[in-house]
């Protein structure tokens, strides 16, 4: 037997210990039996802003978020690398003209 738990939660990015992801799995099992679909009811009912249950790794995870998830970064560009151009809308460019 694997000493691992096949259920995991996190909350805030934070991985819970395996008796209290079990736990939050029991409550959010039970709870979703009950109101099918509705995770954003237990989200509320618990005071978390969301509740996700995904896969990762081997695991059932279950993600908490108690306040808004964080706007995603852009992918950063390799040092060196310049932006893409944007394409021409007609106008001249600004500066000397060639002639």
């Amino acid at each position: 037997m694997s000493d691992r738990s096949n259920l995991a939660a996190s909350i805030d990015g934070a991985p819970l210990a395996d008796e209290e992801a079990r736990d939050l799995w029991t409550r959010f099992s039970r709870y979703m039996d009950e109101h099918r679909g509705d995770m954003a009811g237990f989200a509320r009912e618990n005071g978390y802003v969301s509740v996700t249950p995904t896969f990762e790794r081997g695991q059932a995870l279950l993600v908490v978020r108690t306040t808004e998830a964080p706007p995603e970064k852009p992918a950063q560009r390799p040092s060196g690398e310049k932006p893409a151009q944007r394409p021409s809308r007609g106008k001249p460019a600004r500066g000397r003209r060639r002639r």
